[in-house]
């Protein structure tokens, strides 16, 4: 997120740190960074350095997130970065009402802004990456997945309220012109979504551990090789569902998945089920972000941007 919270100062993620971890830090900084989570990074003097996590609700959902990714590291897959276990032997602590945060150790190494693989050589690296992580025994804590597309509902109610003016903020309008002129697009591919919904749904391939959001900017390389971070939407899944950003139909690429995963190959189906699914929750998300009462900010900037990204003009 690029705006820092109000509610949640640096000094009082320091004493979140301390309280909680006993880690005591002489600095602590906002990193705007990501979409989603807030971000800060604490540091001693000639000390350690840690990367500060914090999510709005849905801390049980985080926690599984983070069991998951803590039990996957323990198990020897060094590309999973995991968060640091609090004095009580916790993943995360709830800091304040309604949010909950977590400790990774800080990665000196460089990511990508945008998320597509665009280096052949990396997508053969992250291709063996994932086909590793496919091939891991499911944690106990690891959530499954499933076929909804977030906030469907309220984009429907957001159709059926289209001729009306919406008043939540400067991109309230701009985002319901935007939504009437692309109707047909959006309830085409519903439509088609559901069809391969449906498709998917009658494959006996089992499902396995996935990541979901193993794109080029949750990708730290440091000097040691390829670190995967932000675990929050790790889930039991079709393969495909990381496979959609690497699968290019490089013999290359398969070849190093199925080093590590086995004979297995990305089905058709399911490729084009994950490739509808990411933009239109994207779109849902957006449209129902602007509907509610926002302000012109660096963070409603980059939604209305992605909102246009996704949704035709």
């Amino acid at each position: 997120m690029r705006d820092e919270p109000a509610e949640i100062s640096c000094e009082l993620v320091a004493r979140i740190l301390d309280e909680h971890w006993g880690f005591r830090a002489a600095e602590v900084v906002f990193a705007p960074v990501g979409f989603g989570s807030q971000h800060w990074i604490a540091s001693q003097e000639d000390g350690p350095r840690w990367f500060v996590t914090a999510d709005q609700g849905g801390g049980r959902a985080v926690g599984n997130a983070m069991r998951t990714a803590k039990e996957l590291a323990d198990r020897a897959y060094e590309f999973v970065v995991a968060p640091l276990p609090a004095r009580d032997g916790r993943l995360v602590q709830e800091g304040l009402p309604g949010w909950v945060f977590a400790v990774l150790p800080y990665l000196h190494g460089w990511s990508t802004p945008d998320g597509p693989w665009e280096d052949a050589a990396e997508r053969v690296q992250i291709a063996r990456v994932l086909g590793r992580l496919h091939a891991a025994p499911a944690p106990e804590s690891l959530q499954r997945w499933d076929f909804a597309i977030p906030n469907r509902d309220e984009l429907m109610v957001a159709f059926e309220e289209l001729d009306q003016p919406w008043s939540g903020g400067p991109y309230a309008e701009p985002a319901r012109l935007r939504l009437a002129g692309a109707r047909e697009y959006v309830h085409s591919r519903l439509a088609q979504y559901d069809v391969l919904v449906r498709e998917v749904e009658a494959f006996d391939d089992p499902w396995v551990v996935t990541h979901g959001e193993a794109h080029s900017a949750n990708v730290v390389r440091t000097a040691d090789g390829m670190r995967l971070v932000d675990w929050g939407t790790a889930r039991l899944a079709p393969r495909e569902r990381d496979l959609t950003g690497i699968h290019d139909g490089s013999a290359d690429v398969l070849a190093a998945y199925q080093s590590a995963a086995g004979p297995v190959s990305p089905r058709a189906a399911a490729l084009e089920l994950f490739n509808a699914w990411w933009p239109l929750g994207e779109i849902a998300s957006y449209v129902q972000l602007f509907r509610r009462p926002h302000v012109e900010s660096e963070d409603s900037k980059e939604s209305w941007r992605e909102l246009t990204v996704y949704l035709p003009g």
